[in-house]
């Protein structure tokens, strides 16, 4: 059955050209040079949007996210008062994961890369985990619309024999239960890894 119901259709390559252009940092756009705190704020503000409303707690970055963030072991200090290349990756991909993972899951993930960041000859490694993670981002937006059809086309097929299969909004909150479920199946997995993989030192018990 055909999905052209879902009005949501129209909108979504928009959405994700949006995505494209404002939620992502490549490698090559982090100046080579060191950066201020405020300098990282303008930074970021520019790449991944601009607060309009100058609301702290819905900026991309602030000072006290990443004095927090260095307070919490996810980046190492800055040398004296600016921030290397290494800083901007460790923020970039903090930015991706804070949003659903704990900032306790987020810092055992991030150990083995702050690890690298403390050897200089590792900086390369650094930005190609990174490059490869921006790349991977990247070729599944470029997927996501053919893997929304196939949502939509289930659930065209499991409304097929009922009288709601004309409603949108029914179609709509079918969707939205859909890609919510998704997401709760990824969070939970990324969770398992990340218990199962990762350790955090700190959580370690010493043996008496």
């Amino acid at each position: 059955m055909s999905n052209e119901p879902f009005k949501v259709k129209d909108n979504i390559q928009e959405f994700i050209d949006e995505i494209k252009a404002y939620d992502s940092i490549r490698v090559d756009e982090i100046p080579e040079y060191r950066l201020f705190i405020s300098q990282i704020e303008e930074f970021f503000d520019m790449k991944l949007g601009a607060n309009i409303n100058g609301d702290e707690e819905k900026k991309t970055i602030s000072k006290t996210m990443i004095q927090n963030y260095i307070k919490d072991g996810l980046i190492m200090p800055p040398e004296g008062k600016s921030y290397n290349r290494n800083h901007i990756i460790l923020l970039a991909m903090i930015y991706n994961l804070k949003s659903i993972l704990t900032i306790k899951d987020i810092k055992k993930l991030l150990l083995p890369i702050l690890e690298l960041a403390e050897d200089e000859d590792k900086d390369e490694k650094i930005e190609y985990i990174y490059n490869t993670f921006y790349s991977i981002k990247e070729s599944y937006l470029d997927e996501f619309p053919q893997l929304l059809d196939y949502d939509m086309d289930l659930i065209c097929q499991k409304l097929d024999n009922s009288e709601e299969v004309g409603c949108e909004k029914i179609q709509q909150i079918l969707l939205i239960l859909t890609l919510v479920t998704q997401a709760n199946v990824c969070k939970k997995l990324a969770e398992r890894i990340i218990e199962l993989h990762f350790s955090n030192p700190d959580d370690e018990q010493v043996d008496p």
